[in-house]
């Protein structure tokens, strides 16, 4: 089905799934070419990461899908959505603008640029073969073969491939098929002056002991009567489970104590094995793989040879069994940052809880968190609203990774208007007067799902609460409302009055 003459030389990967294809019946081979499209997928979209990491003008949006992909399991992502990423890395670079490889990412649609079809058209194949029930009708498979195969020649006649690199996931016999980084070693590879390589070097030097080091001199100094009562009280009669310590975003001062006394305290246990750090918006600090690595460091006190084909929570535990009589506490400040990455410590919580490892942040309390912690302790603050310059860092930090990001300018008129909002309800706060979410959403015609977005990155600065809808009369001899309220559409829409409305107001207040 697919011929590649002999003078074209493509990596040994693609060439194993075009035998592969071509070894099954024309009629049964839509996986095999579903298997050969996303090898293609996944290398072009390396080649245009690299042009990206060499060349364009870098963004922190991409960067943290980087950092992200590298830290990987390796089998997180599909090869469509890595080409699309890869894609609009490219957008602006004008290195690749200029060069052959970029008509393999966009084209000329009208006044538009649109994914390439001719890869795109990968991607959209193994939809199809997942919607079809993984067969194609055998005429199908013989298109798609032929396309892949005029692709292939025109990827070869651009020498899209002829990049000479030495990454983890990209060499000399092309791409290696490993995003995930194994080896810290290729941190170092990826280190340039560029934001990514300055990302690089700092993760490099979180990965070393020296780091280690300076964090736990911070607990040198610290006084027990900072450590609330309720911390002490958990810490010592249980043996498991996760408490936060919430603080006020403008309490920076207090907070820092709070964490120095904290960390002192638990040190100063004997019968505690204790790890401690603060998490930072760059690096890998701030991602959960980070902690079992320093776990699996602290735990190792014997020097026992590890399993590389090992996983590393399963090496936790069987080592969590050396300190059966002792307790294992992790204490982790500024637990709010990089909130909603896929890679964000909380996401262990489950596994730190089912292996008898305490958790204890300190951070801002959003209630994204609510469900990670099963002790909490408010500290004391007078309810402040952020600055102007206060509340873009906290939106930056909140979209982060949830997004709309503000660097993608298909998304930049959602941030602009996240924006807008954010201004108006600070405006609304100073004026003393409690905010109803539902109410404000009307009055200024904002939609309600971006005005609860504002009102959730506002969680941790001020007062918030629920109240319920102001509840209409009906008038007893008509049986229809007397006087109009907020809840008589709602009654009116479902057509009935028996029911209890669950619904109830947002409210911010200082």
């Amino acid at each position: 089905m697919i011929n590649i003459e002999s003078n074209y030389r493509f990596s040994q990967s693609i060439l194993d799934k075009i035998h592969a294809v071509n070894a099954e019946d024309p009629a049964y081979a839509a996986d095999e070419l579903v298997e050969l499209a996303e090898e293609i997928l996944q290398q072009i979209a390396a080649v245009g990461m690299i042009q990206y990491l060499k060349h364009a003008p870098q963004k922190e949006v991409y960067n943290d899908f980087l950092i992200g992909l590298f830290n990987s399991s390796g089998h997180d992502y599909n090869a469509g959505p890595l080409f699309r990423w890869a894609a609009n890395m490219l957008k602006e670079c004008p290195v690749t603008r200029s060069s052959p490889r970029f008509g393999f990412f966009w084209e000329k649609s009208g006044d538009k640029e649109v994914l390439s079809h001719k890869v795109h058209r990968l991607a959209e194949l193994r939809n199809s073969v997942m919607h079809g029930f993984f067969v194609l009708p055998p005429e199908r498979n013989v298109e798609e073969a032929a396309h892949i195969q005029n692709l292939l020649y025109e990827l070869a006649n651009a020498c899209f491939f002829d990049i000479e690199v030495d990454y983890h996931f990209f060499g000399l016999t092309g791409f290696t098929g490993n995003w995930n980084i194994t080896d810290n070693g290729d941190w170092n590879k990826l280190m340039s002056d560029s934001p990514f390589g300055r990302l690089c070097d700092r993760i490099v030097r979180e990965q070393q002991e020296r780091f280690w080091i300076e964090e736990n001199m911070v607990f040198e100094k610290g006084h027990e009567n900072l450590v609330p009562t309720e911390l002490k009280e958990f810490v010592k009669v249980k043996n498991q489970g996760a408490m936060a310590l919430w603080t006020h975003p403008a309490d920076v001062a207090n907070t820092d104590d709070l964490y120095v006394s904290t960390g002192n305290w638990l040190k100063s246990l004997t019968d505690v094995v204790f790890v401690g750090y603060a998490l930072h918006d760059k690096g890998i600090s701030y991602t959960g793989n980070f902690l079992m690595q320093r776990l699996l460091q602290v735990l190792n006190v014997q020097n026992k040879t590890l399993s590389k084909g090992k996983k590393v929570e399963d090496q936790i535990k069987a080592l969590r069994n050396d300190f059966k009589d002792k307790r294992v506490v992790v204490l982790i400040q500024h637990f709010h940052t990089a909130l909603f990455s896929p890679l964000h410590v909380s996401k262990w919580a489950n596994f730190l809880f089912e292996n008898n490892i305490m958790l204890v942040a300190i951070g801002h309390h959003y209630e994204h968190f609510n469900s990670f912690f099963n002790a909490q302790k408010v500290i004391e603050h007078p309810n402040l609203a952020p600055s102007p310059n206060q509340a873009l860092i906290a939106l930056r930090n909140y979209l982060r990774f949830k997004g709309p990001s503000h660097e993608r300018m298909e998304e930049r008129d959602d941030v602009q208007l996240l924006e807008k909002i954010l201004n108006t309800v600070l405006e609304e706060l100073a004026t003393g007067k409690p905010i109803y979410a539902r109410r404000f959403a009307d009055e200024y015609e904002y939609h309600i799902e971006y005005v609860h977005e504002i009102f959730a990155l506002l969680y941790p600065w001020v007062k918030s609460s629920r109240e319920v809808f102001e509840m209409d009369t009906v008038d007893e001899l008509y049986g229809f409302p007397s006087e109009m309220t907020e809840v008589t559409p709602i009654y009116l829409a479902l057509g009935r009055r028996d029911v209890k409305l669950e619904y109830q107001h947002k409210v911010l207040s200082l």
